[in-house]
């Protein structure tokens, strides 16, 4: 009997993607070895957090990084990091960040975030990019700044918010579908010296993305370790420019700001860097190719369903290269919404998780099936469907 059957919790297959709700990723094994054995040794964790941000600068091109408890903590620390441009906190900024010396007036400019009523504190967003994940910028004494509509926006409405308390202009990779390109963000940002903060999470694969972001002129780009990426889900990292990531890092842990909360331990540091150097020597066709068989499986065991209208597998988004399988419902002759079919999948045996988008589509993602799951999943939502007739 392993743990989660001790505490009565249910395993499930996931075939939603990397979920955060769900556990991130399959974690590699090479990863849990490089954890088991940092657990038994005891390092400088200010050191290894610089050293380990200077492998990421290398790999993503950017001036600095560094580690993070998942992405939205980066959100977080990037944001306060914005907030606290332009005080005199830059001026400690000639020390090695593991040999700060805690002397309580560094402590004190350290902990003004979340209390930034007298500093720039506004973070513009665009308003069809706004989530409840954009709740890390408040949570760093932001005060969040709405322009356009759901799903437009101009250039000239984010420059006419852009104002003396202006702090940064927030970006959602995953909704880039919607307002003004990041291309276009940046060169605002440029023209009023703002910096963009990029909310790039699971914006993996491609690879080239990890670049992409800080080359087209990005000041801070955040992504998660948990997902594509395949480090402990409680993981991620913020890349950017030299002067804002030691701001950030100033937030963090091992330091005394708004980030503490979110410490990082030695074996997620060591599990993050193993899990990224495994990352960047794959295979993203052949990868690609195992993901887009594991959907043409599901395909063809649904194939004749007669609930089933019609299914395509296709890309899942113009900045993220990984395949999807749709499977569009009849919902009048089943007499159930794809969520309802969602639920039930979830609710009995074997537990299959896939995303719903309503009233009549399920989706299917592949990339966190292991071999053979792929079947159960094809099967249950063929059986589940005949069962809801």
């Amino acid at each position: 009997m392993d743990l989660y059957e001790e505490l009565g919790v249910k395993t499930v297959i996931n075939a939603a993607g990397t979920q955060t709700f769900l556990g991130g990723s399959i974690v590699h094994p090479k990863v849990m070895e490089a954890m088991k054995e940092a657990a038994g040794k005891f390092v400088n964790m200010g050191e290894l957090i610089e050293k380990a941000g200077e492998f990421i600068a290398k790999v993503t091109g950017a001036e600095a990084a560094i580690v993070t408890a998942g992405c939205y903590a980066a959100l977080v620390v990037g944001t306060a990091a914005c907030i606290m441009r332009g005080t005199t906190l830059e001026e400690i900024d000639n020390h090695p960040l593991h040999h700060y010396p805690e002397s309580r007036e560094w402590i004190d400019l350290i902990q003004i975030p979340p209390n930034t009523e007298n500093l720039k504190n506004e973070v513009i967003i665009q308003r069809g990019h706004y989530t409840p994940y954009e709740h890390a910028f408040r949570v760093a004494g932001g005060r969040l700044r709405k322009v356009g509509s759901e799903r437009s926006c101009t250039v000239r409405e984010i420059e006419e918010a852009i104002g003396e308390k202006t702090a940064a202009i927030a970006f959602i990779v995953a909704r880039s579908d919607r307002g003004v390109s990041l291309k276009k963000v940046i060169e605002v940002g440029k023209r009023y010296d703002v910096p963009v903060i990029v909310d790039a999470a699971a914006e993996l694969p491609p690879r080239e993305n990890l670049r992409k972001f800080i080359a087209m002129g990005a000041d801070l780009v955040a992504f998660s370790g948990g997902k594509a990426i395949r480090g402990p889900n409680d993981t991620g990292f913020l890349c950017g420019r030299r002067d804002l990531i030691r701001l950030a890092a100033l937030q963090a842990f091992p330091y005394h700001g708004i980030g503490r909360i979110a410490k990082v331990d030695r074996t997620q540091v060591v599990g993050l860097i193993t899990a990224l150097k495994i990352f960047l020597e794959g295979d993203e066709e052949a990868e690609f190719k195992s993901w887009e068989n594991k959907l043409k499986t599901i395909e063809r065991i649904l194939e004749g369903t007669p609930q089933i209208k019609r299914m395509e597998i296709k890309v899942e988004s113009e900045t993220r290269r990984s395949p999807v399988l749709t499977i569009e419902l009849d919902i009048e002759s089943l007499g159930a919404s794809s969520k309802e079919v969602a639920y039930r999948l979830r609710e009995k045996p074997p537990y299959v998780w896939v995303l719903f988008a309503e009233p009549d589509k399920l989706m299917v993602f592949p990339y966190t099936l292991r071999d053979g799951e792929e079947n159960i999943v094809g099967e249950s939502i063929r059986k589940t469907l005949e069962e809801m007739l």
